[in-house]
């Protein structure tokens, strides 16, 4: 029976830090698409992609406090000789609960920060070989000639260009999917109205 309970334990230990991290990831990715419109369940996001997403932020201050401040807790409870298995029980489940609370709040602002860049033209330039034609391609061709395309996301099957407007480059811009066979598969007009974003740009 107490093999059983280790391993139970062992299992528990092992799937929480993966839970955290992929919903930092997922938290992060959804945040961060959705300021320019895009729905995240239907992308295709493989797993380590999501992974790769949740560093950011996982790196920012708040989680980094709050990791500190539950490790400093629960060194000092266990020193004073709490050992009650519902109190340590009790303590996991509130710490997981606050730490999504935590890691939201940490992926939300660290979307808006590189959704901001892409805005702000710091993001990456990024250019297709792309097949389509039509009104698309040569909107396209406009922004790939003037430098106004900047990369969303890319993914396996999908890469996603903002074109900055070029009269109001922080508030407008129309948005190139781009599939893996080169063609546009839609198009849309993007505007933010962030103030943030405008007061930045216009400094």
């Amino acid at each position: 029976m107490g093999g059983v309970k280790v391993a139970f334990l062992e299992a528990i230990a092992a799937v929480i830090p993966v839970t955290l991290v992929y919903f930092s990831g997922w938290a992060y990715l959804s945040t961060y698409v959705g300021e320019f419109g895009i729905d995240a369940t239907q992308l295709e996001v493989s797993f380590p992609t999501v992974l790769v997403y949740a560093f950011h932020p996982l790196q920012s201050w708040p989680v980094f406090l709050f990791v500190v401040v539950v490790a400093l807790v629960a060194i000092v409870t266990f020193k004073v000789g709490v050992r009650s298995q519902a109190f340590w029980w009790t303590s996991i489940g509130i710490s997981f609960v606050l730490a999504l609370i935590v890691i939201s709040y940490a992926a939300k602002n660290s979307a808006f920060e590189m959704a901001e860049n892409v805005w702000r033209g710091q993001k990456i330039q990024s250019f297709a070989n792309v097949n389509s034609s039509g009104q698309d391609i040569a909107g396209y061709r406009s922004c790939q000639t003037e430098l106004r395309l900047r990369q969303i996301i890319g993914l396996p099957n999908r890469l996603f260009l903002l074109c900055r407007s070029a009269k109001t480059p922080c508030d407008r811009g129309v948005m190139f999917a781009i599939g893996e066979d080169g063609r546009i598969v839609y198009t849309a007009n993007e505007i933010r109205r962030d103030i943030r974003v405008r007061q930045i740009c216009d400094s």
